[in-house]
């Protein structure tokens, strides 16, 4: 009974800590979204140059903070609304934070074998799938058609300005690593490569995606699998590749 009891317990405390994890990580989040949208606009607003010099100065306040800071991304209509950091591997900031303090929430990190000042033919992003929905928690949700027709717009800005347009044309689960790919020596790589994570797909789109794209790729772990990832592509719509 004394074991039961200190088995309960234990379970209780164990609870306690995680939410407080889950509290402080959102708080130091939250606080680097109040620098970046001090300078955000509303949907359709003509941006004004003071509020673009406004822009580029919350981005260097970021970049301050952390200089492994490459940009902001929003995902329209989901809590996704995050600062990307890229480390010099894939591994450090699965477990440090954007204040690279340890942390199990992680960072939404960039690979780091894309290029840091412009975009490649395949920029992949990724983040933890956290259950109270936070960082990628929520790509899950665009693997049901419903849900995927009403959030197709990425936007991803950069600490010069720009700002960078993509729109969502494939989602699924998969345990390969064929979509990691970031580099493609012939154009008819990359063609063969598109074919394949269109045809991966579990939702329907008509956003038509010919060789000449530059895409966005996000990726998220599950709970079903240790290999199994939710993978998102979206090609670009907006802004010079």
């Amino acid at each position: 009974m004394l074991v039961g009891t200190a088995g309960v317990l234990y379970s209780l405390y164990s609870i306690v800590i995680h939410q407080n994890q889950y509290r402080q990580s959102a708080e130091k989040l939250d606080g680097l979204r109040k620098i970046y949208q001090e300078s955000s606009l509303n949907p359709g607003q003509l941006e004004s140059e003071k509020q673009h010099d406004q822009k580029l100065k919350n981005h260097e306040e970021l970049q301050d903070l952390n200089e492994d800071y490459v940009g902001w991304i929003d995902v329209l209509g989901t809590t996704i609304s995050y600062p990307i950091v890229m480390g010099e591997d894939n591994e450090y900031y699965l477990k440090h934070n954007y204040y690279r303090e340890r942390d199990f929430v992680g960072s939404i990190f960039m690979d780091y074998r894309n290029s840091r000042d412009k975009l490649d033919k395949n920029t992949i992003i990724y983040g933890h799938n956290m259950k109270d929905d936070s960082m990628f928690g929520s790509l899950e949700d665009l693997l049901d058609q419903e849900f995927f027709e009403k959030h197709q717009t990425i936007t991803l800005n950069y600490p010069d300005g720009q700002t960078y347009k993509w729109e969502l044309f494939s989602a699924y689960a998969t345990t390969d690593v064929e979509w990691m790919r970031t580099d493609f020596s012939k154009q008819a790589d990359f063609a063969r490569y598109l074919r394949s994570v269109k045809n991966k797909s579990v939702i329907l789109s008509e956003t038509e995606v010919g060789e000449e794209v530059t895409i966005l790729t996000l990726s998220t772990c599950t709970d079903r699998d240790n290999d199994e990832r939710i993978v998102v592509h979206a090609k670009l719509i907006r802004g010079k590749s």
